[in-house]
């Protein structure tokens, strides 16, 4: 019962290099670029993000 309302309380992001579904809360990979905060899945994704974010900020932007 815990774990449903822990759930229920999460905050959803799509990871903008794989398009994983990513909790806010949860996630240890983590960026800044411009004003927004970008979520990963994985240290990774944070790794391409950060070699290129102009390019996949710019694709989160049109996604959302």
């Amino acid at each position: 019962m815990k774990e449903n309302a822990m759930k229920e309380n999460a905050m959803m992001t799509i990871d903008p290099v794989c398009g994983m579904e990513v909790d806010e809360q949860e996630s240890e990979f983590q960026s800044q670029y411009g004003n927004k905060k970008f979520y990963f899945c994985s240290e990774e994704c944070l790794t391409t993000f950060e070699r290129r974010p102009e390019k996949y900020s710019r694709a989160a932007a049109k996604a959302a």
